[in-house]
């Protein structure tokens, strides 16, 4: 009367393509999951901590190094946990944005140099700490991103005239 065995690609294709992606997404999620817990030594674990970022300036880029052409470069100052900076493409124009970090993101108000519409842009960061070495990363990583040690003369002008025209809203 009933047939109680059903292999799972007779069952996928009763249910309809929605269900059988969500499906293999979950299989795929969790054998990787299961794959990447069992691969992390204990000597090398990455720990995810709040992110945080010392007070002062910082600049963030796509690229290794400053000013390459093509590349997005986030510049920006931290206090307590407000943030005031712009994003800016070399030879191009940039925005303006202020806001704060919370425990996982850059929840940011982005000003488009061409409309001056403001609207709310959250960036995820993370802080990994690297147990190997002993010494805890000082501040925040931002996906898609890496620090660059100086403020090169573009990133000064962008964030002092980013700084001059948010200072109202601060």
């Amino acid at each position: 009367m009933f047939n109680l065995t059903v292999n799972p690609q007779q069952w996928l294709l009763r249910q309809g393509k929605a269900t059988s992606i969500i499906l293999g997404l979950l299989l795929t999620l969790g054998f990787t999951g299961m794959a990447v817990a069992e691969s992390v030594s204990v000597a090398a674990r990455l720990e995810t901590a709040p992110a945080n970022l010392t007070d002062g300036q910082h600049v963030y880029s796509s690229a290794s190094e400053a000013n390459q052409v093509g590349e997005t470069y986030m510049v920006f100052e931290a206090e307590g946990n407000r943030v005031v900076g712009g994003f800016y493409m070399p030879s191009s124009s940039f925005d303006c944005f202020h806001g704060r970090l919370d425990e996982d993101q850059l929840a940011l108000n982005i000003q488009d140099s061409y409309s001056n519409d403001v609207y709310p842009f959250n960036l995820a960061v993370s802080r990994d700490t690297l147990v190997a070495d002993g010494q805890p990363a000082a501040n925040a990583n931002i996906p898609g991103f890496q620090p660059l040690e100086t403020l090169s003369p573009v990133d000064e002008q962008v964030l002092s005239t980013c700084r001059g025209m948010l200072s109202q809203q601060i």
